[in-house]
């Protein structure tokens, strides 16, 4: 196992970490944590789009800053908004809570112990008491097996030739089984969206045969639409989306329709 070390005194870079920390989740207005994520996602706006960030020879916890895709913006912001909440929070505590969000049962075990699937870390999330899926009250089921990782190991450096680990990748897909997997679709959005908040996290599910979600973000209204705040790889940078979510849907061809996270 892979823990994170947390040394007994502060080099002035990890005093630098933890002023940026105490920025990043001070003077907070908002009273909600999804209001509050918001906060904290606007302050990020501009930041670079950064993909494949998470992936080293060995598994370890990386957490950074700096830039961001779709998946790490939103567990950063979630991260944050919590630990806000501390007294004095700090670079230690943000890590801690990074670990816990990205890896079963919070532990650094391996490739297959990071949550690899948006289903599966909104399940992982729920079991914390962190967030509720709301997709089921707000949308239909849709028949689906989820295993795009283990019939495309060839993109996948850490199981494109460990069976070992491949077989741990199909373990994790095939309990996901257990579970039914609903979808907003594009046209019963106009019909629910009301139900959607400002801060929630929504995921664009995906028309990719085995694949659960395409990409991620939060729902922001402006000026009476539903758009929302993500880290685009198309504009390669974190922006508001400058169109309606229902038109991001309709515009992009693998996306299939959204599911709708609410932080707790």
């Amino acid at each position: 196992m892979v823990a994170i070390l947390i040394v007994p005194f502060l080099t002035k870079a990890q005093e630098g970490d933890d002023k940026l920390i105490k920025e990043l989740t001070s003077n907070l207005t908002s009273e909600t944590r999804s209001e509050r994520m918001v906060e904290i996602g606007k302050r990020f706006l501009g930041k670079p789009y950064l993909g494949h960030t998470l992936e080293s020879t060995t598994e370890k916890l990386i957490c950074r800053l700096d830039g961001f895709d779709c998946y790490t913006y939103v567990e950063t912001l979630l991260a944050l908004t919590h630990i806000s909440e501390y007294e004095n929070p700090t670079l230690a505590d943000f890590r801690e809570m990074m670990q816990r969000l990205r890896y079963r049962y919070g532990e650094v075990d391996g490739y297959s112990s990071r949550i690899h699937y948006f289903f599966d870390w909104t399940k992982h999330a729920e079991d914390m008491g962190l967030v509720e899926d709301l997709t089921p009250e707000l949308g239909t089921k849709k028949p689906l097996n989820i295993n795009f990782m283990s019939t495309h190991r060839q993109y996948y450096s850490a199981f494109k030739t460990n069976n070992t680990v491949l077989g741990q990748i199909k373990v994790m897909e095939a309990d996901l089984a257990d579970y039914d997997f609903y979808e907003i679709k594009p046209e019963n959005l106009d019909q629910v969206k009301g139900e959607i908040k400002t801060g929630d996290i929504i995921a664009f599910t995906s028309n990719i045969k085995g694949l659960d979600v395409n990409h991620e973000g939060i729902a922001y209204w402006q000026n009476g639409e539903l758009r929302f705040m993500h880290a685009s790889s198309e504009l390669e940078k974190v922006v508001i989306a400058d169109e309606t979510i229902k038109n991001y849907i309709n515009r992009i061809s693998k996306h299939a329709g959204l599911m709708v996270v609410r932080v707790l």
